[in-house]
């Protein structure tokens, strides 16, 4: 049995952790029955081949084969566009229209390098194609395929296939050999990868269920009337009748085991299909939470990370507008591009912590290693900031580098954003740094006072940074002016947390200022709509904006502020107005928590075209003018759910570029463990949960997508790393104007890139529904 070996930190008690194979799609595609094959290069000529940029072809010997070779060098300079190496098979317009999927060998020989990042891209003459952009392992073979499905081929004109440059790291050596064989077109069973089907998959919780929560599981096509529950003895424990449940989804069949509460492995039975086991019991989610963790370590920058690389970016550093420099190494590489930013840092670290306080008292080694962890993200925050407002913000790596610099004056000349990032001073960005500071002083306050005397002083000041860049109105030229239900909400959150931690009547003061403001951008009446609801945000105090995400979600925010000034000071006299919000809130979301059953998703945004603030949306340059991208829009928000004249509902959110939405998701289930524990309201708990089960397994695709967790979880597109147990994507994304979610087999940015910031808010989400459900 073939297994790929995760790597822990030692010091902190995480387990160690190895990812069987088989459990991940990759093993179920390489093991598919192909009905129909055609060899279109068997790699042992030349022959249709080419090369474009930078390298060198030629025929060479491989293990006693004679393969095509690709000779290149990846040191090179990070310009746009950055230098390339591509072999071109030329396919002469042939007709592959009965085949539904490309499948190769690619062997990439190297010394010093831990993952490769390749580009394949096969194009059809009318138009259309796909991209594909895996990780391969150096120094052995790697079979790589995608399906083509809903790809035009019935005139590919080329395949184009090879490394991206990404560097040298000071371990490797430069020159490196890649070699091709057996390229193939195949027919085989595709994948399910868009609507809302389940057809014979059963789609559960692959991580387990919570003792005290509701448990389901769905199927869509079933012939038994019972379904039962089978221990790791193949003895029965449980049986049910099924439910069936009709939908504007189609028909679904429901089973439900809420009752059984036996803590323990347990597969489920239906017709001749059996679940692998799964765990009932307060701990189903630990597995999740420590691999999590792994994954967080392993994105540690400036350090050696055993197989993932060594200490990284030491000549990066980001410059203040008056000269001074910081270095900017350290915390954590936010994504498959190996940068990072302060806004997602800061969430993540606090996320750790506020978990840490949730299991102070009930699993010493999970908080243990997750104050070890979210230390190393305070660490970045507090080294980065230059005491007066500016800070690092958003640092640009995206290539591995020796660590030295080529001359004295180096970083004088460097105009190159990758060395030499520049310092911003955001409202925003010091409100989430202040309240992640003053969590870690209250966190560190019993481990290390020194520590968390620094993250005192350091909130104090970050917040009063914040509170005068709110009042001139700076925001950043990085992300441009924020929503003010957003900033307001966070700056909420910071005052409440700072007043928590010094018993400071100014802080309450001001957050009860901003909570009026974040109140005022509620929709607090019924519109006048065929179906009206309220007690969502607007982005401003004249509703002229309504509160939305694509990408980077933080509609937790005005939420999170309300709560926390409710739990610090109950009883101020503006409490009853926040509790009031809170409420409206928690009302809009069992208003429409059933409008995607039977998965429990909870719907992503209300849309009226004309209240879209098309500044805050990703639209690349090539793709037209503004009203191009508007109409788009409208086309999307036009497949939702209708509310009333122009208004509709959407399950999932809007976007051009930047689909993928596991954090937008995670936001918005964020602020409803927020409403939930403040309520107290245990269906609104359930909702949040049912957002986690989602993701990791009752969904379409029957897929845990955390990589490393569950079941047939896709290979995640990590760029410049090997794959990372316990990551979880941007998410799963939609296909041109649909309204249902999209997750084919190829890999590439955004959808299924690996990101701290969805991993930051499964970890804050959980914090509240283990503590709740314990």
């Amino acid at each position: 049995m073939k297994k790929e070996k995760s790597f822990s930190n030692s010091n902190t008690g995480y387990v160690e952790i190895e990812e069987i194979v088989e459990n991940g799609a990759s093993y179920n595609w390489l093991h598919k029955t192909i009905a129909k094959e055609q060899i279109i290069f068997s790699g042992n000529s030349q022959e249709n081949v080419e090369l474009n940029g930078i390298g060198n072809l030629t025929l060479k010997q491989l293990n006693n084969e004679t393969l095509l070779c690709l000779q290149t060098n990846t040191d090179v300079e990070d310009k746009r566009p950055r230098p390339f190496s591509t072999v071109v098979l030329r396919l002469e317009e042939k007709d592959y229209s009965s085949y539904n999927r490309i499948a190769m060998w690619v062997y990439p020989k190297s010394i010093g390098f831990q993952n490769f990042y390749f580009h394949f891209s096969l194009v059809n003459k009318d138009g259309g194609g796909t991209f594909h952009a895996p990780s391969l392992t150096p120094n052995t073979w790697n079979w790589v395929s995608w399906e083509l499905e809903d790809t035009p081929r019935h005139a590919l004109t080329r395949l184009s296939m090879g490394p991206l440059l990404m560097g040298c790291p000071p371990e490797g050596k430069p020159e490196i050999e890649v070699y091709f064989k057996n390229i193939s077109m195949q027919t085989v069973k595709a994948d399910y990868v868009e609507g809302w089907e389940l057809q014979n998959r059963i789609a559960y919780s692959h991580s387990g269920y919570l003792s005290k929560a509701k448990k389901q599981a769905i199927t869509g096509e079933i012939r038994a009337k019972e379904f039962s529950l089978i221990n790791e003895k193949q003895e029965e424990v449980f049986a049910k009748k099924i439910e069936n449940i009709q939908s504007d989804l189609g028909k679904f069949y429901v089973m439900d085991f809420s009752e059984y509460c036996k803590p323990g492995m347990v597969a489920l039975k239906v017709d001749q299909r059996i679940t692998p086991y799964f765990m009932i019991g307060k701990n189903a989610y630990d597995s999740s939470v420590y691999k999590t963790l792994q994954f967080y370590y392993q994105l540690r920058c400036g350090c050696d990370i055993k197989g993932v690389h060594s200490p990284c970016h030491l000549n990066s550093y980001t410059t203040h507008p008056d000269g001074r420099m910081v270095p900017n190494h350290g915390g954590w590489h936010d994504a498959g591009d190996v940068s990072q930013f302060e806004i997602c840092t800061a969430e993540m670290a606090q996320a750790l912590l506020e978990m840490a306080e949730q299991t102070k008292e009930k699993d010493q080694n999970l908080y243990l290693s997750l104050v070890e962890e979210a230390r190393w993200g305070m660490n970045w925050l507090l080294r980065t900031r230059f005491g007066d407002g500016y800070r690092a913000l958003s640092v640009l790596y995206s290539i591995w580098r020796p660590n030295v610099l080529r001359e004295k004056n180096a970083l004088n000349n460097y105009t190159d954003a990758r060395f030499n990032n520049q310092a911003e001073n955001g409202p925003f960005e010091n409100f989430l740094a202040a309240s992640s500071e003053a969590v870690a002083a209250r966190v560190y306050a019993s481990v290390d006072d020194v520590f968390a005397d620094w993250c005192k002083r350091s909130a104090i000041e970050d917040f009063d940074f914040a509170v005068e860049g709110q009042k001139q109105g700076l925001y950043t030229r990085r992300w441009g002016p924020s929503p003010s239900a957003q900033v307001y909400g966070a700056g909420c959150a910071a005052a409440a947390e700072l007043y928590q931690l010094t018993k400071n009547e100014v802080y309450l003061q001001i957050g009860a200022q901003y909570a009026k403001i974040v109140l005022a951008c509620q929709q607090k009446n019924y519109p006048n709509w065929d179906k009206p609801m309220r007690g969502f945000f607007y982005e401003d105090e004249k509703h002229e904006k309504l509160l939305t995400y694509e990408h980077r979600g933080h509609e937790q925010t005005p939420v999170q502020g309300l709560v926390r000034l409710l739990e610090t000071a109950p009883f101020h006299d503006d409490a009853k107005y926040w509790k009031k919000g809170i409420k409206l809130y928690g009302e809009y979301i069992l208003h429409t928590a059933d409008l995607i059953a039977p998965y429990g998703l909870i719907p992503a945004h209300i849309y009226e075209l004309e209240k879209i603030n098309m500044n805050r949306f990703t639209i690349p340059a090539s793709y037209g003018t503004v009203e191009d991208a508007k109409l788009n829009f409208e086309r999307q928000i036009a497949t939702g759910i209708p509310l009333g004249e122009g208004v509709f509902l959407r399950r999932l959110p809007i976007a051009i570029q930047r689909r993928g939405y596991h954090a937008t998701l995670l936001s918005k289930t964020k602020a409803i463990t927020y409403a939930a524990r403040v309520l107290k309201n245990k269906n609104l708990m359930q909702i949040a949960l049912n957002q986690i089960e989602w993701i990791m397994g009752k969904n379409p695709f029957a897929c845990s997508s955390m990589y490393g967790e569950g079941y047939h979880y896709h290979p995640l597109y990590v760029a410049f790393s090997r794959q990372f147990v316990g990551a979880l994507p941007v998410g799963f994304k939609t296909l041109d104007d649909h309204d249902a979610p999209y997750w084919p087999t190829i890999n590439n940015a955004v959808f299924k890139e690996v990101w701290g910031h969805t991993s930051g808010k499964y970890i804050w989400v959980l914090a509240d529904l283990m503590s709740y459900f314990r």
